[in-house]
């Protein structure tokens, strides 16, 4: 059967971004494309289809059954044409056009530039952002971002989105050098000020159920939102804070003005991970994750662990126990 005119790969797409943005004005914006434009593709494709797929009188605009049973398959069909695109894109030594990443900022700061120099050549144009991680995890399904380099698990139960591991760490205790009572265990420092990690973001919000789950009483006096600001305002004296190897290890600097500790009771850690849509990007996630994980191994995560040794028996690798047990 030969397919109608106006029934492509293209104005599906136009279709679904209309869908998941809940306008044309919208998804014109993101596609470059006029209203009129995006309104005369969407017609073609009814047309084709000899069905409606929008109810234009609702506001915003409503999918029809027809207009559901597209968006559902549709997002199947452009995925597999995008995973063949970029297999032969691979077999030719082609890049892809562009890809956008994000990450949380403890991340950019390892990674931003040795991913660039390193897979630089897998795409024509690269857009890295770092920023509020679960902003980014709506950005992501609202498919502004096509991958994410996250510690959280918000996205672990998403159909169609694939999860790459890159590393393990545990959360850690730091305070003021001139704190002179113990640091562990936590109870020890209720006696000053904690500083909260920003709860718009994932770090934070793990942080914080896992404060409950201990059922500390930390009122919420101080809440910042960058790895900068929670380090010198612990460093100043200001009070107390939970954080992770990898934001510590950014701020290297301040380590003489800190006293650090693993938590010893109700440990808890997070996994960093590449999460991309489905078969999108062929290999291209996977090997991000391999390179992320090289690259966190040789970062300033070294001189922290030479500094505090006890940091190396907190951080795992999911590849190296993946490689022994492919080879057992």
């Amino acid at each position: 059967m030969k397919l109608p005119p106006g029934f492509d790969l293209s104005s599906i797409e136009v279709f679904m971004l209309t869908a998941e943005r809940g306008g044309m004005t919208q998804s014109g914006l993101h596609l470059g494309m006029t209203q009129s434009a995006v309104s005369q593709t969407i017609s073609k494709l009814e047309t084709a289809l000899g069905t409606r797929l929008f109810d234009r009188t609702m506001r915003p605009l409503a999918l029809t059954p027809s207009g559901k049973l597209l968006l559902q398959e549709g997002s199947r069909l452009l995925a597999a044409a995008k995973s063949l695109a970029i297999e032969v894109r691979e077999g030719s030594q082609r890049p892809v056009e562009c890809i956008t990443i994000a990450m949380a900022e403890s991340l950019a700061n390892h990674l931003t530039a040795p991913l660039l120099l390193g897979l630089g050549g897998r795409a024509l144009r690269w857009q890295l952002r770092s920023g509020i991680s679960l902003l980014q995890h709506h950005e992501f399904l609202g498919r502004k971002i096509d991958m994410l380099i996250t510690g959280s698990s918000q996205l672990e139960n998403s159909e169609d989105v694939d999860h790459f591991p890159v590393m393990t760490e545990e959360f850690i205790l730091i305070a003021p050098a001139s704190h002179a009572g113990p640091l562990d265990p936590i109870d020890s420092l209720l006696g000053l000020p904690f500083i909260r990690f920003s709860l718009l973001s994932a770090m934070g919000q793990r942080i914080d159920r896992q404060v409950a789950r201990m059922r500390l009483s930390l009122p919420n006096t101080v809440e910042l939102d960058s790895t900068g600001q929670q380090m010198s305002a612990v460093a100043a004296g200001v009070g107390w804070s939970i954080t992770t190897p990898l934001c510590l290890a950014s701020h290297l600097d301040m380590l003489p003005r800190l006293r650090v500790a693993p938590i010893s009771r109700a440990q808890f850690r997070r996994t960093i991970q590449v999460v991309a849509r489905r078969g999108e990007f062929g290999l291209l996630p996977r090997d991000i994750a391999s390179f992320a994980a090289q690259t966190l191994r040789r970062s300033r995560l070294t001189d922290l662990a030479r500094e505090l040794p006890w940091v190396g028996d907190i951080l795992s690798w999911p590849l190296d126990a993946a490689a022994q047990e492919s080879a057992a």
